[in-house]
């Protein structure tokens, strides 16, 4: 007996499976109600969970009519639990044609047994023992014992199989926990059909979910099965800190009502003072503890990337940016060693410019096994997790583990600005041994972005430094004629050096965290926002946009203007950069009710030695602006070779433009006459910043109009035969 509820222990064994497997299946479920494992992982303990419900009312009632109602109410589930379980084991083993047929055959065949549930030839009379209740077993019901086991020992083979096909320790560690965990709960609770046959035995497989809970929860947690590691870890740090508040609580208010009866009111409130006093004490400690202990990664990731931008919006030295993200990501991740790679003088190996704990060389000498590294996964801002990879049956995938292995290496972050990498944040493995799981990657992917864009503000910031010297000692070699020219010179350069660094630093450093912030607040990753909210959201993070392009125009002039603009050449075809750009722009024109057509070759034009990035802004900038100028009508996109020229176009029939605003358009802050009233953002820079891109290709950019409201055309040329000797500069020289 248990209290005034009078529950013998076969009930109170039921209900306590109840809540433990339930509460485990909904903990998935919140994870990623979309994913089909998740759903099929509820559905298992949904149908355990029934099965205890059902079992307590069969043990609750004295009426054999209403055994035999529940017993064949928990059979419609449990004849699917088993395909259900084969299905469910499939998206960790592997799919193929046989294993398909056997899956839609078991739920055929189970559809089949749900039918012959309510008759007599499955189930019918009623046996009962000291124990327990079971209906007694018919016909169909053998057959059902069968296709149970049949389907159950498949189960186990394939997480078996599994295991000895893996490479990866991860990957085996987590079959042998499947295996271990659906072996204890179908073979435990299978001898619940023992009373089915008339054997009276004692009902130990009620505790089969228990069972079955504690094992796939610690599997769980320990390797990243479905990832609910982050649900459930908070979970209990709140559980556990409520619970410690109540006890006190409650004991101070057992002691008061019984000392002090007179004063209830008052005591209450001190005690519920009381409770919201110590909640947050309890919290910390719990929190602590079982970062310490258990959960290696517990933290908030909105709290980390807060205080990450808060530290890299503080500094602009190199050391100082790798120390703090070290004590950041160290705090949250507690791995053992970091280091950060970037590439050396002219790319010819990689420099490590920050090193904590790991047995490396400061520089890392180019051969194809790291070039493979920074290609494949650097270069295509790809995480590399060294686990994820052992699978792979390519040799040079085999070489590459056991090279990251050899040092400890088990994840590499990118760092990427303008879609160019600069370098990679190196992780080692974590000091209480478990993986890096979803929310780590996730997290590593915003500090890689965050930390690019600081180092890049950065070296801006050196080279700032580095260009002053250079002119002072420029200037002090001027004659005395020229002194007071130079002088003002200094200031206009200090002025622009100042702009520079404030356009790099005080702009770009909280515009990209206001992006990062805006971009995941509409993804819903704090939460659904109301429509009106979302709309206005939307606005923002697009004047944002704007912002950003404009800081990035500034600066692109500013390195034009001072000859320090990097080019990255490579032979390509340039229908391939003109096609993806009129699929991106494509929408714009059909939102604003305008047709939008691509005149593209008929046959592949010559390769020609280009900057894909940039000759793809001179294009984006060019439809983007006839799209932003026409109000009705449309424009077509064409890219023809003529001679030993390619030539690209796009014409509109919008507003127009006259032979005077022709003569000045492509002018630094040049814009039309009446182009601020159509479209009032423009800054009248991205033509200007277009034909020094055109021109460093050795081609020509111009725009041709019959006059206002008669549409225009935009055009750009490169030429084959001369792109290759053009593009030998890696920098444009300083425009006088």
């Amino acid at each position: 007996m248990f209290g005034d509820f009078n529950l013998s222990l076969p009930q109170f064994t039921t209900l306590a499976s109840l809540v433990f497997v339930l509460s485990l299946g909904w903990f998935v479920l919140s994870k990623d109600y979309k994913n089909t494992k998740n759903r099929l992982f509820f559905l298992i303990t949904l149908i355990f969970g029934l099965w205890e419900f059902c079992t307590f009312r069969m043990l609750s009632t004295k009426s054999d009519e209403e055994v035999i109602f529940w017993d064949r109410l928990l059979y419609y589930a449990v004849v699917f639990l088993p395909v259900i379980e084969y299905h469910f084991s499939l998206f960790f083993t592997k799919f193929n044609q046989a294993r398909k047929r056997l899956l839609y055959s078991g739920y055929v065949v189970s559809l089949m047994f749900a039918f012959t549930v309510p008759t007599n030839y499955f189930v019918n009379e009623v046996f009962r023992y000291s124990l327990g209740v079971h209906t007694r077993a018919q016909i169909i019901h053998h057959f059902f014992i069968a296709f149970f086991f049949f389907y159950v020992f498949t189960v186990l083979y394939s997480f078996i199989k599994n295991y000895k096909e893996q490479v990866s320790k991860i990957e085996k560690d987590r079959s042998i926990y499947f295996f271990i965990s659906f072996a204890a709960l179908n073979l435990i609770a299978g001898i619940a059909y023992l009373p089915a046959y008339g054997f009276a035995v004692y009902p130990i497989a009620l505790a089969a979910p228990i069972i079955f809970t504690i094992l796939i929860t610690y599997a769980m947690v320990s390797y990243r099965l479905m990832d609910i590691k982050f649900v459930l870890r908070s979970s209990t740090v709140y559980l556990s800190s409520l619970i410690l508040t109540l006890i006190p609580a409650l004991s101070l208010k057992y002691f008061f009502d019984r000392v002090l009866p007179e004063y209830a009111y008052w005591i209450d409130f001190a005690i519920i003072v009381f409770s919201l006093s110590v909640f947050p004490y309890f919290k910390g400690r719990i929190y602590r503890f079982a970062n310490k202990y258990f959960f290696s990664s517990l933290y908030d990731a909105k709290q980390v990337v807060k205080d990450l931008s808060d530290r890299l919006g503080s500094t602009l030295e190199p050391g100082k940016i790798y120390e703090a993200i070290n004590h950041i990501l160290g705090d949250a991740l507690h791995m053992k060693a970091i280091c950060f790679i970037t590439c050396g003088a002219k790319n010819k190996d990689y420099i490590v410019s920050y090193n904590d704990g790991f047995k490396i060389q400061d520089k890392i000498q180019k051969n194809e096994l790291y070039d493979k590294i920074f290609k494949d996964f650097i270069a295509g801002n790809n995480i590399l997790i060294t686990d994820e990879l052992r699978n792979a049956k390519n040799i040079q995938a085999k070489n590459i583990v056991k090279a990251l292995d050899k040092l400890d290496i088990k994840i590499i972050a990118p760092l990427m600005v303008k879609d160019k990498p600069i370098g990679a944040i190196v992780l080692s493995s974590k000091e209480a041994g478990d993986s890096y799981n979803n929310e780590d990657v996730d997290l590593l992917k915003i500090v890689g972005s965050q930390t690019a864009i600081a180092l890049e503000n950065a070296l801006l910031y050196e080279e700032t430094k580095k260009f002053n010297i250079k002119l002072v000692k420029e200037v002090d070699k001027a004659t005395s004629e020229l002194k007071g020219a130079n002088e003002e010179l200094k200031k206009l350069d200090q002025a622009k050096s100042d702009f520079i660094s404030i356009a790099s630093h005080q702009l770009r450093t909280p515009l990209t965290v206001i992006k990062g912030y805006g971009s995941m607040m509409l993804e819903g990753s704090f939460g659904k926002m109301p429509d009106i909210i979302e709309e206005n959201m939307k606005k923002i993070y697009d004047s944002n946009e704007r912002l950003i392009n404009l800081v990035e125009d500034l600066l692109n002039i500013s390195r034009i203007e001072s000859g320090r603009l990097q080019f990255n050449w490579e032979v390509g075809q340039l229908e391939e950069m003109v096609g993806s750009v009129v699929e991106e722009l494509t929408p714009n024109a059909i939102k604003k009710g305008l047709t939008f057509k691509y005149s593209a070759p008929k046959k592949a034009l010559p390769p020609i030695k280009l900057d894909k990035t940039k000759l793809r802004q001179v294009a984006i900038n060019l439809i983007d602006n006839s799209i932003k100028y026409t109000d009705k009508g449309g424009l077509t996109v064409t890219l023809t070779q003529e001679g030993n020229k390619l030539k690209f176009c796009v014409a509109d029939t919008g507003m127009g433009i006259s032979p005077d605003g022709l003569q000045n358009l492509f002018k630094k802050f040049s814009r039309g006459e009446k182009t601020s009233i159509l479209h009032t953002e423009g800054t009248g820079l991205g033509l200007y910043v277009g034909k020094m891109m055109v021109e460093a290709h050795g081609g020509r950019i111009w725009a041709e109009s019959d006059g206002e409201k008669k549409g225009s055309r935009f055009c750009f040329e490169i030429p084959v035969a001369s792109s290759a000797s053009s593009a030998k500069t890696t920098t444009i020289q300083s425009i006088k």
